[in-house]
């Protein structure tokens, strides 16, 4: 293939004006309530559609199937919410009232309609709850199946204290009852603890007006190229505003493939926006060719100064080889090393690492298809998961930097630009890397250096996908999966991580896994996990 400069096509790439266009963009999309299966997410795909049509994209919106399943993962019933209230009120005069217009997180994704008044009940947890209505910090899902209340009211005590945190049952349509579910902030909940401590009773009214149908949800995938090349993956669904998560990586998505067709190189490209998980589990079929590589963005693009993010280049697990990984991670120097030392040596403008492989989007269904896959993530997220996830916290120019990362990546991949020696020296550099943190940490991860000079190359297989947490709790019981919620990295390990090392052959995986994310499990964690991962290991 033609030699390419790197420094010669990121000046290309970066005389393109879309900042304009980013900032038009990410205002339009968060304008929706893009829950999955609800008319706001289909809105967002239409814009989003057109905009890649009048490009000279072949586009094609395809069906997801509503309250299906495929493989280990679900999909939810449809959905749509019209309105939502809560007033809370005590013997003292204390009156509070959120309204799902003001507060578009209020009602949890998925919550069945329904009104009252009752008493608030209290619980720490979910053991031994109950009453009519009830107000406890646990998973959405599990909350509503393990309860019987008329109303479940849920917080976060992990999210900003001011705002409404997000929250999903994501049910199927045998699942639907007679529950509302609705998400209050945590600074409400000492307000309320308050009272209830005192021996006061607190009262809430509730209007829930939501509403299921069997209509498919839908997907979008637009491309251009006849030949096999780089997948750009970003989820759209989510509840407004939903800015950072994933307002963004839609943005830098659409940009992304801009700045590809402006560099003048003829790289075949695909994008893919889909509802998170139970679009992409679906999307295989529709795909134009079978991609040589993802990239996955989800969450870029914010001011970290006011999310106090990190932008992280989340590696597949080290047992797989990837090409594409060394690519992105070049890219990301290329383009975020702006600032200058004393001598006017270039350093990073803004903050990026390594990541090693965390579960939680999509490249989780990518990578358990076998492709070889990279995600671009910003975390943590000072508003995730929050009404408070708005447009103030994005910067246009960092979100055409990412598109410009992913751009940039997807063409050095494609044409292989010295390909043995950037994975060579990433190889080299990711073993240095562990190094570095087990000095940080104390610990021995040598062993590591020789899973990363053996990597093995996955086989495309699409119907596999990642085993969802809800199908696991429902396999293990409340009891276990309560405790292995609290295990660090568990979920990952048995989601996507202990499945596709089974696929593979690898040895030993819950050591490595150990290794690879720096984690010391106790002997009693350990065996959770290990019992947990048997249990389902019978349904692969």
């Amino acid at each position: 293939m033609k030699l390419i400069s790197p420094n010669l096509l990121l000046d290309e790439l970066k005389k393109t004006p879309i900042t304009g266009l980013a900032r038009d963009f990410i205002r339009k999309i968060t304008l929706y309530h893009r829950i999955q299966g609800s008319s706001g997410l289909e809105n967002a795909l239409s814009i989003v559609s057109e905009f890649l049509s009048s490009n000279g994209y072949e586009v094609k919106l395809f069906d997801v199937p509503s309250s299906s399943q495929r493989g280990f993962m679900e999909t939810p019933v449809s959905w749509d919410v019209y309105e939502g209230r809560v007033e809370f009120k005590s013997s003292k005069g204390f009156t509070h009232i959120l309204d799902y217009m003001e507060h578009p997180t209020l009602v949890s994704a998925h919550s069945p309609p329904g009104e009252g008044c009752g008493e608030v009940t209290y619980c720490r947890d979910l053991s031994n709850c109950e009453g009519d209505v009830v107000l406890v910090e646990a998973p959405g899902y599990i909350a509503y199946k393990e309860l019987n209340a008329r109303l479940i009211i849920l917080y976060d005590s992990k999210r900003h204290p001011d705002a409404v945190p997000y929250t999903g049952l994501f049910i199927g349509e045998n699942e639907v009852k007679n529950t509302s579910v609705v998400n209050i902030p945590y600074t409400l909940v000492a307000r309320i603890l308050a009272y209830l401590n005192k021996g006061m009773k607190v009262e809430v009214c509730w209007s829930v007006k939501t509403s299921f149908s069997s209509r498919p949800q839908r997907g979008l995938i637009a491309y251009k190229g006849s030949e096999p090349g780089v997948l750009y993956i970003s989820h759209i669904c989510h509840p407004k505003p939903g800015a950072h998560d994933n307002a963004s990586g839609v943005v830098a998505n659409l940009l992304t493939g801009l700045l590809i067709d402006k560099a003048s190189r003829e790289v075949p490209h695909a994008h893919l926006f889909i509802p998170e998980y139970s679009g992409t589990i679906y999307a295989d079929k529709h795909l134009p060719w079978t991609p040589r590589g993802v990239v996955n963005l989800d969450m870029v693009g914010s001011k970290q100064w006011i999310t106090n993010s990190t932008l992280n280049i989340v590696i597949p697990p080290l047992f797989m080889d990837s090409e594409i990984t060394p690519y992105t991670y070049l890219a990301t120097k290329l383009v975020l090393d702006e600032a200058a030392s004393f001598g006017g040596f270039k350093l990073p403008a803004s903050r990026y690492s390594l990541s090693p492989y965390t579960a939680g989007s999509d490249h989780d269904v990518t990578l358990s298809w076998g492709l070889d896959s990279v995600m671009l993530n910003e975390w943590p997220s000072k508003y995730y998961h929050t009404d408070m996830d708005d447009i103030d916290s994005i910067s246009p120019s960092q979100l055409v930097n990412t598109a410009i990362i992913a751009s940039l990546a997807g063409i050095l991949f494609q044409n292989e630009y010295k390909k043995e020696e950037v994975v060579t020296v990433y190889k080299n550099y990711l073993k240095s890397w562990y190094s570095i943190e087990a000095l940080k940490q104390g610990v021995d991860i040598s062993p590591l250096s020789r899973v990363i000079d053996n990597q093995v190359k996955a086989v495309y297989e699409p119907s596999l996908t990642p085993i969802s947490s809800r199908l696991y709790y429902k396999k293990l019981g409340f009891e276990l999966y309560d405790k292995l919620r609290s295990i660090k990295g568990a979920h990952t390990y048995i989601s996507v991580y202990a499945p596709l090392a089974k696929s593979l052959g690898v040895e030993n995986p819950v050591e490595l896994f150990q290794l690879e994310n720096i984690l010391s499990w106790s002997s009693e964690e350990k065996q959770l996990v290990l019992k947990a991962w048997s249990l389902i290991d019978e349904l692969i």
